[in-house]
């Protein structure tokens, strides 16, 4: 339930975070209610919400925000956006019970990514009870109040009916670990849960022609391919930029998003963005199907009589819904292309270790040359942080151009918002079309299946998670 191991997705529902974001990627107050930052970008001011108390009853102050802000960034986190906390920090301070103070070495105004991915801990409770202690026993000052755990099985929870900004319709919130399919259509047609998610889009489709309702799961999930190692000889015949452009040339989008995702989706994305996200750039276009384009660049790059193997590999991990299908859709395109591809399909933890792990002194790696399909839920949030491990030397062995490095720490060290965000655009334009080590295929909108007898509108926070969207969904 400790925020800082990995993505304490069940605890989201518990803890609420520093600032938040609404649905139109503007950052907006949650238990800071307001903030400033300087004039010269080097120190943040938040006001603390005063009367919001943890679930036992304490008042939540400044100081439960420093000392939430602190264990983020320390050193054992594995949360994913504590490193980009404690790289730039200098010092952080309350000059009052509800003013919290954070300074920089650099201005840097992505921070609020991070600040928004800061849970609310209770100082107090903690320091007395301990660590050990509040794993088992979890309390925040979110709409949900821990109940009970079992691993592997299910959380529940009770509303909190004194929760600063909304008290859930529903009294009990229990929600199962189930990664069957099967399991959870079994589960919601004998009435013992009223949402599933995570199912495939076909068999969601059948469910709604059942008669269950069908709700948009928010933002839509983007579906990225990246290849990694691409400036070393040794990447084959993806080293050749003309060959990656041909991937992108030989794809049919429309017709892939009106058949396989049955209209539920949309050509186009970049790495964790869609028209609308911050640093969006309105003459972007999604990538284009032109069969006689694809041939030509792969005829001027000699391919494939100038390669020693023409193949290119595609890692596809288990467990990752339509992935393996959808990537013997695109490999029949690429085929009809000329282009020779390889479906590998591993366990999670060895796509993994390919893909999260960097590679950079080993130009033999299985993964250099390589494509490795990434599907994730799409937030503009993601795309700065994830952005450097993409493109400038990051986890993924993706990047390697010192030219995406000074257009990347130019917008993130900016000032000036408006600046910033078009230094962004900048540097997103060049790593899409001079390095083209990563491209958007489509935008899919998945849905989830809801029991319309009980669970009514959903509201507040679908574009962040179901953990944050619980607290707002309405009772019939």
């Amino acid at each position: 339930m400790d925020p800082i191991d990995g993505e304490s997705f069940f605890g989201w529902s518990m803890y609420d975070p520093v600032i938040t974001w609404d649905d139109t990627g503007t950052f907006v107050g949650a238990i800071a209610e307001d903030w400033t930052i300087s004039e010269d970008g080097l120190t943040w001011t938040f006001d603390i919400r005063e009367g919001v108390n943890f679930h036992n009853g304490d008042p939540l102050t400044s100081a439960d925000v420093m000392f939430s802000v602190e264990h983020m960034q320390s050193p054992e986190s594995w949360n994913p956006w504590s490193p980009y906390l404690s790289y730039n920090f200098d010092t952080m301070y309350c000059s009052d019970d509800y003013t919290f103070v954070y300074q920089t070495i650099e201005p840097e105004i992505p921070l609020a990514i991070c600040f928004a991915a800061t849970r609310v801990l209770p100082q107090a409770y903690i320091e007395a009870n301990g660590w050990d202690y509040f794993e088992e026993h979890p309390i925040g000052s979110g709409p949900w109040i821990f109940e009970s755990f079992v691993s592997g099985d299910y959380i529940e929870m009770t509303a909190n009916t004194e929760h600063w900004r909304t008290i859930p319709d529903f009294e009990t919130l229990i929600q199962y670990v189930v990664p069957e399919e099967s399991t959870q259509v079994a589960m919601l047609e004998r009435g013992e849960v009223d949402i599933i998610t995570g199912i495939s889009l076909d068999r969601a489709l059948d469910l709604g022609d059942e008669g269950w309702r069908l709700q948009s799961a928010g933002v839509p999930t983007g579906i990225m391919l990246s290849i990694p190692g691409t400036w070393m000889p040794e990447a084959g015949p993806t080293y050749d930029i003309r060959v990656r452009q041909a991937l992108t040339y030989a794809i049919d989008y429309e017709e892939l998003c009106a058949t396989f995702f049955h209209g539920y989706a949309e050509p186009g994305g970049r790495w964790f963005m869609w028209q609308g996200s911050w640093g969006w750039d309105d003459d972007w276009e999604p990538e284009t199907y032109d069969l006689a384009m694809a041939q030509s660049l792969l005829a001027d790059a000699g391919y494939p009589d100038d390669f020693d193997d023409p193949i290119i590999d595609i890692w596809v991990q288990t467990g990752t819904a339509y992935t393996a299908d959808l990537m013997l859709i695109l490999q029949g395109y690429w085929s009809a292309a000329g282009i020779q591809t390889r479906i590998n399909i591993v366990d999670p933890f060895e796509w993994a270790g390919m893909f999260f792990v960097p590679h950079y002194d080993e130009p033999d790696f299985p993964s250099q040359g390589a494509i490795f399909p990434w599907v994730y839920p799409d937030a503009w949030a993601n795309n700065v942080y994830h952005s450097f491990n993409m493109y400038c030397g990051g986890v993924h062995t993706c990047g390697n151009d010192p030219q995406a490095v000074v257009l990347y720490e130019k917008a993130v060290h900016e000032p000036d918002p408006e600046l910033c965000e078009q230094y962004w655009s900048e540097f997103m334009t060049y790593v899409n079309d001079v390095m083209l080590v990563n491209f958007g295929v489509a935008l899919v909108f998945d849905q989830m299946v809801v029991n319309d007898d009980v669970i009514g509108d959903f509201g507040w926070g679908l574009w962040m998670t179901m953990a944050d969207a619980y607290a707002d969904i309405e009772a019939r």
